[in-house]
């Protein structure tokens, strides 16, 4: 009888222990089994977008155009009457008109699409047509209709003005050399010749100074 109880302890024992290991075997093979797709699998970067500016500006968004060069006009009428100058700059335009005696016009307006139109404070106008080479057109002095077909003027030929509180002198030099203008301080008569170095002259012993009108002036 001591026999079989202890041959039946030793096989308890021996049972309890073949599921213990067991069990272990059992957790050791859930924890380091191969890893699944997911744990290896990388991931994809995110592209990156790249905004570009269009190539042509959206509506509303313009680019302003450069200005324009200016250009003179100077010669006389078609009888010879008087002499026209026009400067022209950025859709702007000058004209002065005189006889080198006592007449003479300041004209001051725009101009479009090769088209000028000028106007003074005494109510003469001037209509051209420009060109690259010449302006072609009419004026009217005093009541006096006058035509024109003059050419761009190189400096120092052109046009030129001194003005102040008590006298206004204008010159238009011509290629040739040669100046014609009025010296206006109430009484009109001609003006005194224009140093073109020095751009000045002598009204009574005075020294007066004169600049260039390229067109976009206003008075």
């Amino acid at each position: 009888m001591v026999t079989l109880a202890a041959t039946a302890v030793g096989l308890v024992g021996l049972l309890v222990v073949n599921s213990i290991v067991v069990g272990n075997s059992t957790g050791d093979s859930t924890q380091t089994g191969s890893p699944t797709r997911a744990d290896t699998a990388t991931a994809t970067p995110t592209p990156t977008v790249i905004k570009t500016e269009p190539l042509n500006p959206p509506p509303g968004r313009t680019t302003a155009p450069p200005a324009q060069r200016p250009v003179v006009y100077v010669g006389k009428t078609t009888e010879r009457e008087a002499t026209v100058a026009i400067a022209l700059k950025s859709g702007r335009g000058v004209a002065y008109v005189c006889d080198g005696r006592r007449l003479e016009a300041w004209l001051t307006g725009t101009f479009r699409d090769d088209k000028v139109a000028l106007r003074s404070r005494t109510g003469e106008h001037l209509v051209a047509a420009v060109g690259a080479k010449s302006a072609t057109g009419f004026v009217t002095l005093h009541g006096r209709t006058l035509r024109f077909a003059i050419g761009v003027a190189g400096p120092p030929a052109g046009l030129y003005r001194s003005a102040s509180r008590s006298r206004t002198i204008g010159w238009i030099v011509l290629p040739d050399g040669s100046q014609v203008g009025i010296d206006d301080d109430g009484t009109p008569a001609a003006a005194p010749r224009l140093d073109l170095g020095r751009r000045a002259a002598s009204v009574g012993g005075v020294q007066v100074t004169a600049r260039a009108i390229t067109g976009d002036e206003t008075f």
